[in-house]
């Protein structure tokens, strides 16, 4: 690990949250097109992949939310939120996921919160959560498939949600509670 890597790591991060942070105040979708734009030829290489990582994870939510706000404005006899202001809003949630999926694939995030500890420490059990969790959903999605003798559809899945979810709520406590015990053990 070299000392120019790890400084060059922190100040992308760096400037990925300051980024988001002055991004999220924007309401101007033509100031957040040219914000796109610039992001697209700065971190061009691996666009194509996270663009469709936002098409696929990020803009449907986007555009469902943009939606239901503008029925449920004009079922309340208002005019509706304008198309500027529904752009805008779709297009920011779409420039924040590619800023932060292009930025962390270009980062060693140990390596550039390595001077701080404590945020090492935050990371790692953070990680380690995502980590347990996601191997969680990927059983119960081989659970699912294997009790079926077709491929499971929305239905199937949104019926075996509540499950699912009580036991990602209690596996979260628990290792969250195992973590707790572990740093108090240590001296944090």
């Amino acid at each position: 690990m070299s000392a120019g890597e790890a400084s060059r790591d922190r100040v992308l991060l760096a400037g990925w949250l300051l980024a988001s942070f002055a991004l999220s105040a924007v309401t101007d979708w033509r100031v957040l097109a040219a914000a796109a734009a610039a992001a697209l030829v700065l971190l061009a290489r691996g666009a194509a992949r996270h663009l469709a990582r936002v098409a696929r994870l990020v803009l449907p939510l986007s555009l469902g939310a943009s939606a239901m706000g503008w029925a449920f404005d004009r079922l309340a006899g208002g005019p509706g939120p304008g198309a500027g202001t529904l752009l805008a809003l779709n297009l920011r949630a779409a420039l924040l996921a590619f800023l932060a999926l292009a930025v962390l694939a270009r980062v060693n995030v140990l390596r550039a919160l390595a001077p701080w500890p404590w945020a090492t420490r935050l990371l790692v059990v953070a990680l380690a959560q995502i980590h347990a969790l996601r191997l969680l959903a990927v059983e119960s999605r081989l659970g699912l498939r294997s009790r079926l003798v077709r491929r499971p559809r929305t239905r199937d899945v949104v019926r075996g949600a509540g499950a699912i979810t009580g036991t990602l709520v209690v596996l979260s406590s628990r290792n969250a509670r195992d973590v707790a015990d572990a740093l108090r053990a240590r001296g944090f």
